[in-house]
């Protein structure tokens, strides 16, 4: 009783962490309201017709159309399925028929997705968004702590990675996206443990061997208490293989890459920290390097449920080989791109439909572009929203500034984690 009261602090942080996605997604789920853009439909027929009786135009937000034509879709033919009793292995209402489970961003395996088959489905895009915002900030207060920050410090690091930008605007269309980015800095945590735990068996090896003597007169229960027990991998491994598995069921393979990259560089740069740049070091990141090998091998294989048939699925893809490597160096990010780190609106916004006229004061409306083309919202030039956007949020932004400033302040770790971080960013 008295170990669970000292963490009595942190599971009010935890519940505290609810409200921020609260507050920015109240409307949708406490509010009746509902996230799916059901005016996207009326661009076309049948709903088309009936528009103007409505008195629906251009829709608010073209850019997230994909989330009531593709997602919600997806997630109705699956609950029809479940409720029916049946797995939704094949969708036949796509050309002569496709393959459904082994798409994976439709997210059923993913626990969370529950929410889609026990909620109605306008209510449980909004209960999703902010489950997983809750999620992002609960994992990264945790991986603060495991860094050694204060409870403060590490609700302000949660607070602010689950709020923001690119997080936030992932929520309003990829359900796949919002779900997967969460886990990361739980498989941070869990290797930073591991290798916590591995440097400090080293170290309470060297303690008994310079104690050797004295602890042999000693009876075993008194020498447990006089030296230190490392701590065990296992329970590390078992929950960063768990977090890596969820994250593939989550559904975005591509953030599956991105996520092992990361944690294929942190991981490196640990062990490299703990062997202390030298060859007689080598030894003692061994067994850590095999304890983190085993929590991925473990992850992938538990993700393997999505990883498997999207594979062979990807391997028929229409899309196979559509594009060259020009190509795809092509869908990087433009130099002027940077703008929208401080200002995401420099480029326009799909979502703005009227413009202030600074001699009247007046909203008007946009009709046409400068070439006197049909234009109702104020983007021009870049997508710099939804795949497109880049920024995280002036606080995050100042954040990681001040922490790469104060880690070189600092001592040696702290000095290491901000040139980490700060070269990662």
């Amino acid at each position: 009783m008295k170990r669970l009261n000292q963490y009595k602090f942190d599971f009010f942080i935890i519940l505290g962490f609810l409200l921020l996605p609260l507050l920015l997604f109240g409307d949708v789920t406490l509010g009746g309201k509902t996230m799916l853009p059901v005016d996207n439909l009326f661009q076309w027929q049948p709903w088309q017709s009936a528009a103007a009786s409505l008195g629906v135009g251009a829709p608010q937000n073209g850019l997230i159309l994909d989330l009531i034509i593709e997602n919600y879709a997806w997630k109705q033919f699956a609950r029809e399925t479940f409720l029916a009793g049946d797995i939704p292995l094949w969708n036949p209402y796509l050309f002569a028929g496709v393959p459904f489970l082994a798409a994976g961003q439709h997210s059923m395996y993913y626990p969370f997705s529950v929410l889609f088959l026990v909620l109605p489905l306008s209510a449980a895009y909004g209960w999703y968004t902010v489950s997983q915002l809750w999620l992002a900030g609960v994992l990264m207060y945790v991986y603060g702590r495991i860094l050694g920050l204060k409870r403060s410090s590490a609700f302000l690091a949660g607070l602010t990675y689950q709020g923001g930008g690119f997080i936030v605007v992932s929520a309003a269309v990829f359900p796949m996206i919002v779900g997967a980015v969460p886990w990361l800095p739980l498989l941070l945590g869990c290797i930073e443990k591991v290798v916590q735990g591995a440097k400090s068996r080293g170290q309470g090896q060297e303690d008994n061997n310079q104690q050797s003597t004295f602890n042999n007169q000693l009876l075993t229960g008194d020498t447990q208490t006089l030296t230190s027990t490392p701590e065990s991998p296992i329970l590390w491994i078992v929950l960063g293989a768990v977090g890596l598995g969820m994250q593939i069921l989550a559904g975005h393979i591509e953030y599956t890459i991105y996520t092992l990259l990361v944690m294929g560089l942190y991981g490196a740069w640990r062990l490299v920290r703990v062997t202390g740049w030298r060859w007689e070091g080598v030894k003692g990141g061994i067994r850590p390097f095999f304890s983190l090998s085993a929590m991925v091998l473990i992850g992938l294989m538990l993700g393997s449920l999505q990883l498997v048939p999207l594979y062979e699925l990807a391997d028929v893809n229409f899309r196979q080989e559509s594009a060259t490597f020009d190509d795809v160096r092509g869908y990087a990010f433009e130099e002027r791109r940077v703008l929208t780190l401080l200002m995401p609106n420099f480029f326009g916004n799909p979502a703005h439909h009227e413009y202030r006229d600074v001699l009247n004061g007046d909203m008007v409306p946009f009709e046409t572009n400068y070439n006197g083309q049909p234009k109702t919202n104020s983007e021009w030039g870049l997508k710099n929203y939804v795949e497109g956007g880049i920024y995280l949020g002036i606080l995050p932004l100042f954040l990681a500034l001040l922490g790469i400033w104060t880690g070189w302040r600092s001592g040696n770790v702290r000095r290491n984690q901000a040139l980490f971080f700060g070269g990662l960013g």
